[in-house]
């Protein structure tokens, strides 16, 4: 059926129709063929005025459509191609270009150097960012006429009694490797507490390393080295040390290394001292390590302490003691030409011609270990003069690690100069590492 003339046209009802004269003049293959652009349009006209136009165009341009002719179908065809482009062109205009996300550079971890290690984003330097904070409370006992005393946990500073301190340490060590061996930079951060107002922060460390060279402000050669292994801090295996020497100095050192485990050390040290200022201190060590444990020598010149120069030279051994993991055994020797900053004084000027020092550490497991270490001096020096009298010092310390990273330090020393009295000290320490 064409159609009807009067009423309304069946297919009408759900098509377009082109009504001349009253006439509804679709036929039923219009009827189908604007049913299927419909639905082929739907998904981008969804009923809209755009897509009512894109049908009438597709029934215009049927064959079966004799009511326009085949030139006016042409024009209608471009026509309705052009009102076609500008939409499309139009909402393309309006939609919204999501930029692509830029690919996101995650941290990644460098393993070369041990736990802790980082990659800089963007550079192959490796960071490690590290410290503690530690509180202590500790005491300090002196006997009447033990002025000065030989002390190693040095409290109030004017008073003996107990004392509290808080410190707080931040290390930043950046390492890459170089066509000339490592390249390294150390910065260390520090603030103490000890009870009265606000602790200070203060750069306590800043040097730079490439390949056995060592430049800034840090530990004297005399108390670490580069490959020293168990010849760092040369004293016993307490936190103190029970007197050995320990400072920090501005240097300029090299390390020698060779095979195997063997090295040596040259450093030229600022002692911060009136004296000849363009005349440094020099420090020489030599040692070896290895699984048995290591040996080591090490000589000081001290440029100008009290007004005149002076040396000091240092024997040591350490060894591991076998099938016990963490036990070890350390005998050091020490002589020293008169008073100077590489003798055996800590905290106090008192230092000796000769002294001896034993410690033992026994490590329980991995949480528990115990040392007790004994050190003999003997002609204590006065200024610059020796006074013939002894002195002795006696200590044991216990570390307790409970879980990982924290640590519960223990110490107590006792000291006596001959013919004075003792000076008796030690604390108790609680230390969280990362």
């Amino acid at each position: 059926m064409i159609g009807r003339k009067k009423g309304p046209c069946e297919c009408c009802q759900s098509a377009t129709a082109f009504v001349q004269e009253g006439e509804c003049n679709v036929s039923y293959a219009d009827v189908k063929l604007e049913e299927k652009s419909r639905q082929a349009s739907a998904p981008y006209f969804s009923g809209s005025r755009d897509g009512r136009l894109w049908r009438l165009c597709l029934r215009l341009v049927n064959p079966q459509t004799t009511e326009v002719g085949n030139v006016k179908k042409i024009l209608v065809l471009l026509s309705c191609a052009a009102s076609a482009a500008g939409i499309t062109s139009a909402r393309a205009a309006d939609a919204i270009i999501i930029a692509e996300p830029e690919p996101v550079e995650y941290v990644r971890v460098c393993d070369a150097y041990g736990a802790g290690f980082f990659y800089i984003p963007g550079t192959e330097t490796c960071l490690q960012i590290s410290g503690y904070v530690y509180y202590q409370i500790g005491a300090e006992s002196r006997d009447a006429g033990d002025t000065p005393p030989l002390t190693f946990h040095p409290g109030d500073p004017v008073t003996e009694g107990f004392y509290k301190t808080v410190r707080a340490r931040l290390n930043f060590d950046a390492r890459s490797q170089t066509e000339w061996g490592l390249l390294r930079s150390f910065i260390r951060l520090e603030a103490n507490w000890n009870g009265v107002g606000d602790g200070p922060a203060v750069f306590d460390q800043a040097y730079l390393e490439l390949g056995g060279l060592r430049m800034g402000y840090t530990e004297s050669a005399w108390t670490r080295t580069q490959g020293g292994g168990v010849s760092n801090f040369p004293g016993s295996h307490s936190w103190s040390g029970l007197g050995y020497g320990y400072q920090q100095r501005a240097q300029v050192s090299y390390t020698f290394r060779g095979g195997p485990g063997y090295y040596g050390t040259v450093s030229l040290e600022d002692d911060a001292l009136a004296g000849d200022g363009y005349l440094p201190d020099v420090v020489v060590k030599a040692g070896v390590n290895q699984g048995w444990g290591g040996a080591w020598a090490q000589f000081g010149y001290d440029e100008s302490f009290l007004g005149t120069d002076g040396w000091a030279a240092k024997l040591g051994l350490h060894v591991n003691m076998p099938n016990m993991p963490g036990s070890s055994l350390r005998l050091i020797g020490t002589y020293a030409n008169n008073a100077n900053i590489y003798s055996t004084g800590q905290f106090d000027a008192i230092s000796a011609e000769w002294s001896a020092l034993a410690s033992y550490n026994h490590q329980f497991n991995e949480q528990l270990g115990i040392s007790v270490a004994g050190h003999y001096y003997s002609n204590l020096h006065a200024g610059l003069v020796t006074t013939g009298i002894d002195a002795f010092a006696a200590e044991i310390s216990t570390v307790w690690m409970p879980v990982e990273n924290f640590e519960v330090r223990g110490e107590l020393a006792h000291s006596k100069i001959e013919n004075l009295g003792g000076t008796t000290s030690g604390f108790l320490r609680f230390t969280r590492y990362f």
